[in-house]
């Protein structure tokens, strides 16, 4: 699954042992992408089980935040649900 704001960027599905990195598309969003394809974002999948090399370092948007998660996985969730504005115009809910 990937965010809503990726639907203008060529999109694959996460496969097991993909090594992936941070990538900031022409779109202005952030997603994740293989090393050798920078230009293809992959989506994860709910439920998705995420291991990284480095302790996770967010961008210091807020000050008063601290900027380094100290864990190295993570499990990919889906949160406030909301349908898709392409299900809408088809008529499903």
């Amino acid at each position: 699954m990937c965010d809503y704001s990726l639907e203008t960027v060529k999109t694959r599905p996460a496969r097991v042992a993909d090594k992936l990195v941070t990538h900031r598309f022409w779109s202005a969003t952030g997603g994740f992408c293989a090393p050798e394809d920078i230009h293809l974002a992959v989506c994860l999948l709910t439920g998705t089980e995420l291991s990284f090399a480095y302790e996770v370092k967010r961008s210091g948007l807020w000050p008063w935040s601290k900027n380094i998660v100290h864990h190295k996985t993570a499990i990919f969730r889906q949160v406030n649900v909301v349908p898709h504005r392409s299900s809408r115009r088809a008529g499903i809910s």
